[in-house]
């Protein structure tokens, strides 16, 4: 029987990888897309695209696909960000497919940064919209990831408003609070949907 497969949506830094996290903790399938996509790096075929593109820039002294030059390459010009989407998300969405396919859980999580901008939406019966306030993501992006506020908003530019993604979500988790809140949430959305065993 297919899983039921949940997409997680919200801004940069509200805290989507923590509730797939905790719906993991459920007994949920996570599929990690970003993890998918930093594998894909060190396949052979995509960093001869990505140098045939960009040059040998982007690569470090050992050889290997630098994904922080990358970064700065595609997140300072859209153009480029769509190239290096053409390159990896038909891979991306071919191996969420396959795990989709191959899962024998009740339940799989699809956590993708940009799952609505990719149209990753259609796979999934049931879209979750992780919530938080611009000063609560932008603290956590700083603690979490190193990033000032200049590299949150330059990111940020590339993503569709957090409103739009909020409309499309049948249910809407607010992460301004504790950890304890959130897995509340989580476990009144599976209740609500019948997902709990």
């Amino acid at each position: 029987m297919r899983p039921t497969v949940i997409g997680i949506m919200g801004g940069i830094a509200s805290g989507k990888t923590t509730v797939a996290g905790m719906l993991g903790s459920f007994g949920a399938k996570v599929i990690d897309a970003d993890k998918i996509g930093h594998s894909l790096l060190s396949a052979p075929e995509i960093k001869e695209k990505l140098v045939k593109r960009w040059g040998k820039d982007v690569l470090d002294k050992g050889g290997a696909v630098d994904r922080s030059k990358l970064s700065r390459l595609v997140f300072s010009d859209a153009k480029a960000l769509r190239e290096l989407n053409d390159i990896l998300h038909p891979l991306i969405l071919e191996t969420i497919r396959r795990e989709i396919a191959r899962s024998e859980e009740r339940m799989v999580v699809v956590d993708a940064a940009l799952l609505y901008e990719t149209g990753l939406t259609e796979l999934c019966d049931l879209l979750v919209f992780v919530a938080a306030e611009e000063r609560v993501k932008k603290e956590r992006a700083v603690e979490d990831r190193g990033w000032n506020s200049e590299e949150v908003a330059r990111r940020g530019r590339f993503q569709s408003p957090v409103e739009e993604k909020s409309r499309m979500a049948h249910y809407v988790i607010d992460n301004n609070s504790s950890t304890e809140d959130a897995l509340r949430q989580v476990r009144d959305f599976l209740d609500r949907f019948n997902l709990l065993e």
